[in-house]
């Protein structure tokens, strides 16, 4: 099997860029550049393809329409919501660096992995990552908001797994997971992350390290519990399902 598929996925007819702009189509398209959306006839496009959008105009558009969608938290209602925000995202250019980085615990090393902040955002929250050559973003679960990773620099492999079963965030000892997406993440890559679906993401950069975006959305309260991270098997205990046996580990 290819370790970078292409991912087809669906959830209906349309994907909302505006309460009063859509973009028909039969299905949404995840490759490793990016987001491939099927226009059908007479489909009313904000800006044409291509055209890049400062992150000025992208907070303008994608604001309402967050706050429009942000309600419906089924599984349909969050695919929905993160790709409907990709879709505005996918000519994002000129976006600005952060004058202020934040480590954080998760890097495998000290100052590896860290985070920044992009103001202006409302649902969510836009953070600005940054990963060192070579290194590694833990795996870890998003238990409480959805998100949308966005590549900007460099290269990374991103890596996401579900629970088999219900998840539950303070068990102790092993369980299996599946590997649902193993992917290229290079710029205007985009990486889905919902509270059911592809719940758990790390990164590992390339030899000249990686930058992106985090479109993160809370959903609901902070959970009491620290992060949950992942640490996973080495070999699969099954192949061709991508599942490994694995265990919790919390940091604060």
């Amino acid at each position: 099997m290819s370790p970078n598929p292409l991912i087809e996925l669906r959830v209906g007819d349309e994907i909302t860029i505006s309460p009063t702009d859509f973009l028909e189509r039969r299905s949404f398209i995840m490759a490793l550049g990016g987001v491939l959306l099927g226009l059908g006839s007479g489909t009313r496009c904000i800006a044409a393809p291509g055209d890049d959008v400062t992150f000025k105009e992208f907070l303008a558009r994608a604001n309402p329409l967050a706050q429009s969608l942000v309600g419906d938290q089924s599984a349909s209602g969050q695919d929905k919501y993160l790709r409907s925000i990709a879709a505005l995202a996918s000519d994002l250019a000129d976006v600005p660096v952060p004058d202020k980085w934040n480590n954080t615990n998760q890097g495998v090393t000290p100052d590896s992995y860290r985070i920044g902040f992009n103001p202006g955002g409302d649902p969510f929250r836009v953070l600005h990552w940054r990963i060192e050559p070579g290194a590694i973003c833990r795996p870890h679960a998003h238990t409480y908001g959805n998100v949308l990773s966005i590549g900007l620099e460099g290269t990374a492999r991103v890596s996401n797994y579900e629970v088999v079963g219900v998840p539950d965030y303070e068990e102790e000892g092993s369980f299996l997971v599946k590997r649902t997406i193993d992917q290229l993440f290079r710029p205007g890559s985009m990486n889905l992350v919902s509270l059911e679906r592809n719940y758990i993401h790390g990164f590992v950069a390339g030899k000249n390290g990686a930058r992106g975006l985090d479109i993160t959305t809370p959903l609901k309260p902070k959970p009491a519990h620290p992060t949950p991270y992942l640490t996973i098997g080495d070999r699969p205990v099954d192949e061709l399902a991508g599942t490994y046996e694995a265990a919790w580990e919390f940091s604060d």
